[in-house]
């Protein structure tokens, strides 16, 4: 008995070990570098197809993305819209899946809200299918993770990574798809604002406006002045959907300058990215 209970003991002390050794290897000053970089790129003027190619090309850096997609849920049809799939760096021709079809993982993700994490397919799909399905596109993956993508407490669609290697991913990796999911749906919030017309002329492109300060809540105006007046114009001109190189032009400095004055926006707000800072500076009525 104490044999089996040092085994047992030796086995979890090794799984650790491994758990540990495995973080240390990690660069997490460049993970967290990659993250902000694919915070910055995601913006509302992106199409789906470019959202994926964008992240592609950097989350490939941060874990084993063999397969990426984006999908977006469609509640009126009862679909899940794939636009842009990414296997190896080809695209997938666009393809969808009906949410009530009870034997793919997609449509579980969607129904039940909840993230799917398997390291190796073959054995772990039962845990959310009777059966093991035959994907629509692309190869047949190992390991996969899915994680739906929730505005507003409502899921809108989900973002995953499969691949044909088993065991390769953490809950690390979990946690980073988590974050680009996030991002994701900060970009559907902001495309959502800004496809709403100021005017009443139909199909006018949102005209923005800066607020009458005076007319601010009390601490909507603290937070506001905590910014500088270059920093508030910098902030509106980034609100606009302007790039850091057509804003330093604009404001006729260099991209450098451009990029100090958003870090220090960042840091005053207390926000990790821009799309944060577009969305608190609507949400507190500095821009409408």
């Amino acid at each position: 008995m104490k044999s089996q209970n040092k085994n047992a003991f030796d086995n979890a002390f090794a799984s650790w070990n491994k758990s540990v050794a495995s973080l240390i290897d990690v660069d997490w000053t460049e993970q967290l570098r990659i993250l902000n970089d694919v915070a910055e790129l995601i913006t509302p003027e992106l199409s789906l197809e470019e959202i994926t190619k964008t992240i592609y090309s950097n989350v490939n850096h941060l874990l084993d993305a063999f397969q990426f997609a984006v999908g977006l849920y469609d509640e009126k049809e009862g679909v899940i819209v794939y636009k842009g799939m990414i296997e190896d760096g080809i695209s997938i021709p666009d393809f969808s899946v009906e949410v009530i079809d009870d034997n793919r993982f997609a449509s579980w993700c969607i129904r039940n809200e909840t993230e799917i994490f398997m390291n190796n397919v073959d054995s772990e799909y039962i845990k959310y299918l009777k059966y093991k399905p035959i994907p629509f596109a692309g190869s047949n993956p190992k390991a996969a993770i899915y994680v739906p993508l929730k505005l507003h407490n409502k899921v809108v669609g989900l973002i995953t990574v499969r691949t044909i290697r088993k065991n390769v991913y953490s809950q690390h990796h979990l946690y980073i798809l988590k974050t680009v999911g996030n991002f994701i749906v900060r970009a559907l919030e902001l495309a959502n604002i800004s496809s709403k017309p100021y005017s009443k002329t139909e199909g006018c492109n949102k005209e923005w406006r800066w607020c009458n300060e005076e007319n601010l809540a009390a601490r909507s105006k603290r937070e506001l002045k905590l910014l500088t007046e270059r920093e508030k114009e910098v902030l509106f001109l980034l609100v606009t959907g302007l790039s850091n190189k057509v804003l330093a032009e604009r404001l006729f400095v260099s991209p450098v300058t451009i990029k100090t004055h958003t870090l220090n926006i960042y840091k005053k707000m207390d926000v990790a990215n821009r799309t944060a800072a577009i969305l608190k500076a609507v949400e507190f009525g500095w821009v409408f």
